[in-house]
């Protein structure tokens, strides 16, 4: 590994990898000040109760904070960033904030988990949208341009892409995605679920007019902390499907007259935990301490490892690229097997937490995995040839 970081120091602030060999991001495990963090703040709320001024001014401030660590990260103003819940809550606020009209389109990419599928598939039972996929294999920028540009027509409302997908780790040429969808008059709202937190956002040198973004997996952070930026030209145009008292802090019961927020903070809707954001700003110091590009540096060439260890091993095909401008710590193979059965099998017998569906085997490696865990997996793969 040529990335020098000091990796022993910080896998001792993240107590959960002394027990297994934590390869499956879906989930980050969760590192000790941000833990505490959230502990902290419990018990703030503990003490002092929770409607008292001292209490809700923390609580505010702790998650006002939030939204400009987030802005920060992603190289955004903080009147476009919504504080949700996951990446879910972001997909559907853009997804129902459009007028659709049947026959309407948006296209995805055949490499989008669930949650940036369901919400157009639900939109063509409801209102009779018409869903496209944009196929990503091979993998080259010209080719994915193309297909694109074939791909849209004047009933296109909006594409609907993994900026890093969940599916192999490529990263998605998102400039020249967006540059070719603008140039037909049509918005992007990128998936960062696999993005943020494993390599640099910037949404605007991205060029995409929404982002939906967690901080449960790469940034460590726990679940319900997530985020969605809106373009500050985007703001008028997306419509507000749910609304809450932050919403509309402006309105009048009389009338039935109210005017919202004209931020980002207007999508934000309902009774959450605020508290919880506190510890999302623990987790982006850390990861801005150890460095955005370091993390995303080691975290591929620990993968770079995997791979070109694992294509030797018979019955593994590599489906994720090797370039390193397209590729990420994300690795899938085509193994010829039931990958659910396959993971199955590594925890229960190595406890090495992988991800496996149908004949995939999903390897996502963070930055404070060790080179020899990737060769426990790689060896212990290895012996199972033939069984």
């Amino acid at each position: 590994m040529e990335t020098h970081l000091d990796i022993d120091e910080i896998r001792s602030r993240i107590p959960g990898l002394k027990h297994c060999s934590y390869l499956n991001m879906s989930y980050g495990p969760k590192p000790t000040p941000v833990t505490d963090e959230v502990v902290r703040m419990a018990r703030f709320i503990e003490e002092y109760a929770t409607l008292s001024k001292e209490v809700m001014e923390e609580i505010e401030r702790v998650y006002e904070g939030a939204r400009v660590d987030v802005a920060r990260l992603l190289g955004a103003s903080t009147d476009e960033i919504a504080l949700t819940r996951h990446v879910s809550e972001g997909i559907n606020i853009v997804a129902t904030g459009i007028d659709w009209e049947p026959g309407d389109e948006v296209i995805v990419t055949d490499e989008e988990h669930p949650a940036g599928s369901l919400p157009w598939m639900n939109l063509a039972q409801r209102r009779g949208i018409v869903v496209k996929q944009l196929p990503l294999a091979p993998y080259e920028t010209e080719g994915i341009v193309e297909r694109l540009d074939e791909l849209i027509t004047p009933r296109t409302k909006l594409l609907c892409l993994s900026h890093v997908s969940t599916r192999t780790g490529f990263v998605l040429p998102s400039r020249e995605v967006a540059d070719t969808a603008h140039k037909h008059g049509v918005p992007v709202l990128l998936d960062g679920a696999h993005a943020v937190g494993l390599i640099p956002v910037d949404v605007k040198a991205l060029g995409c007019d929404f982002y939906s973004g967690c901080g449960h997996k790469w940034l460590l952070a726990p679940q319900g902390t997530g985020f969605l930026y809106v373009d500050a030209d985007k703001l008028d145009d997306l419509q507000i499907t749910w609304i809450g008292a932050s919403s509309a802090p402006t309105w009048d019961p009389d009338t039935y007259e109210f005017e919202a927020l004209t931020t980002a903070a207007k999508f934000e809707f309902g009774t959450r935990d605020k508290a919880v954001f506190s510890s999302l700003s623990t987790a982006i110091a850390m990861a801005e301490e150890v460095g955005i590009d370091n993390i995303a540096r080691r975290s591929w060439e620990l993968a770079d490892h995997l791979r070109r260890r694992l294509t030797d091993v018979p019955g593994f095909t590599l489906r994720t690229p090797m370039d390193p401008v397209r590729s990420t710590g994300i690795s899938a193979f085509d193994i010829g097997i039931n990958g659910r059965d396959l993971t199955e099998r590594l925890w229960e017998e190595h406890r090495i937490l992988v991800s496996g569906r149908e004949d995939e085997l999903r390897v996502s490696i963070p930055y404070f995995a060790l080179e020899e865990e990737v060769d426990k997996l790689v060896d212990v793969l290895a012996s199972l040839d033939g069984e």
